[in-house]
């Protein structure tokens, strides 16, 4: 198949750049001896049978939410990846965890983790996941899987979720660069909607996403943010997430993507310490840093 070219998605650096940044990062002091400070919430198997809605964030880009009484789960990633150790523990063990539907939003191995959707068991009690054009060749055969382009939706018990653009793009083996698509996802309910990130760059789709739907809360990642030169083509800082946040007219944003993994290079607790800051300086709408397994109901 060839590659998707879409308006946002990463097209200025090369993978040799790419290779000797990471290649480069074997030889650097990252900062592996500093202290996470990072509280995790265990959860109990009862924390999960409200008929409220609630979201719990369970580390790097996992949420686990229920909206009129539809489970979803989002990038579900439960133990190392390659290259990369968790560096928080799963607030909960993954077989309590009884996701309705389940949202992939691009391939990279820090948001498409086969081991832990076999530990969902998710071929057996045939849950519906869905994901961007072209990424259900990673799953096995029997899987319950739709695939979606950008602005196509699929509806489940009331609950309509939407592929929207995000900047991004993919790689999950050495030759299938761009070959899958990547997104963010708008989940809507009776009363509520929720837009999904993924991995983005800060970019000019978010004014477009917000001209066609309506997000109340926003979930945006605001970690691996440096280099700047590599990363900002990537991903979005703390600063940038909550502007993205104010662009689609979000009443609350709870940040992700950060503390979880060390995948880039700055400091593992700086992401939370900035977006805090922001939080206590931005009057357009609340900001909420989630503890790792923490139940929150006002949404």
């Amino acid at each position: 198949m060839s590659k998707f070219n879409k308006p946002y998605g990463l097209k200025k650096l090369s993978l040799k750049k790419i290779l000797r940044w990471k290649f480069g990062l074997l030889f650097k002091n990252r900062g592996e001896n500093e202290v996470l400070e990072l509280n995790v919430c265990n959860l109990e198997p009862k924390d999960l049978e409200s008929r409220e809605d609630f979201i719990i964030w369970l580390g790097h880009a996992t949420f686990y939410m229920q909206i009129d009484g539809v489970k979803i789960l989002t990038d579900p990633v439960f133990w190392d990846v390659p290259l990369f150790k968790r560096l928080i523990p799963m607030p909960i063990e993954p077989k309590f965890l009884k996701p309705d539907i389940i949202l992939i939003s691009h391939g990279h191995y820090d948001h498409f983790d086969v081991k832990s959707l076999k530990a969902l068991d998710i071929y057996k009690k045939q849950t519906k996941i869905i994901v961007p054009l072209n990424l259900s060749k990673y799953l096995k055969k029997g899987a319950n899987v739709v695939e979606l382009d950008w602005d196509e939706e699929y509806s489940y018990k009331g609950i309509k979720v939407t592929a929207v653009a995000a900047s991004h793009w993919h790689r999950r083996k050495l030759f299938d660069f761009n070959k899958s698509l990547w997104c963010s996802f708008l989940i809507a309910g009776k009363d509520k909607s929720i837009f999904f990130a993924g991995d983005s760059a800060f970019d000019s789709h978010f004014e477009e996403i917000a001209r066609k739907y309506k997000t109340d809360i926003a979930l945006m990642p605001i970690g691996a943010y440096e280099p700047r030169e590599i990363m900002q083509y990537n991903h979005m800082n703390p600063q940038e997430g909550l502007n993205a946040a104010k662009i689609l007219k979000a009443k609350k944003m709870f940040p992700y993507h950060y503390a979880t993994f060390r995948l880039t290079e700055e400091p593992i607790n700086e992401p939370l310490e900035w977006i805090e800051r922001l939080a206590k300086e931005t009057k357009e709408l609340k900001v909420k840093a989630l503890k790792p397994g923490e139940v929150e109901k006002d949404i």
